[in-house]
């Protein structure tokens, strides 16, 4: 959409930006954790929006919802990017299919963590060993391995000089292109973080 509608264009502006800032609008399944991790990425081309879920909607189709309604509320440039970040550990593949055929048919992007976002996490540190780990397991290893987690307290300096390292071994998890979300563990939010960086 180009930028001539009288909505308000939803920058931050006590963010240095330039005049032609995008944005990157991420609707999320999650309340806390996702928000911390991409306050990180601060660059005067690209501002992030996270928008969480809310309390108790946290399905697909609110997290969907949200995105629409954040749409129609502002103004939206052809160069900003809309994305829907959804986990797969709670939802059939039916809701997601349906998830996806609708991210699609607005042109929005999607990225689906097997079985959540935690495993875009761990991928900072090190490669996931098994193919189907459930969310409890990879907390456990991610809390291992960082001596404590919490998804409300998130320290995004310990992930900053690592988000190469985690967008090399998601894409190594990544190996049908083809897959609309992982089948098995891995995460697509690679999608997303290689635009920012």
């Amino acid at each position: 959409m180009p930028l001539t509608s009288r909505r308000k264009r939803p920058l931050n502006r006590s963010i240095p930006h330039l005049r032609d800032t995008r944005l990157c609008v991420i609707a999320t399944e999650g309340e806390y954790t996702e928000k911390l991790y991409f306050s990180m990425f601060k660059n005067p081309r690209i501002q992030v929006k996270v928008l969480p879920a809310q309390k108790g909607r946290s399905a697909p189709e609110y997290v969907f919802e949200q995105l629409e309604l954040f749409v129609d509320q502002y103004q939206i440039g052809d160069e900003d990017e809309l994305w829907v970040m959804l986990d797969v550990d709670r939802w059939p593949d039916s809701k997601l299919s349906d998830i996806s055929s609708r991210t699609s048919q607005k042109g929005y992007g999607l990225a689906i963590s097997n079985p959540c976002f935690e495993i875009w996490l761990y991928l900072h540190f090190l490669d996931v060993g098994s193919p189907n780990l459930s969310c409890q397991k990879i907390v456990a290893l991610l809390r291992k391995h960082l001596g404590g987690y919490k998804k409300t307290n998130l320290d995004v300096e310990i992930y900053r000089p690592l988000v190469t390292s985690a967008i090399r071994r998601a894409k190594g998890l990544h190996s049908n292109p083809s897959e609309r979300w992982p089948s098995s563990t891995g995460t697509h939010v690679y999608k997303i973080v290689e635009g920012l960086i």
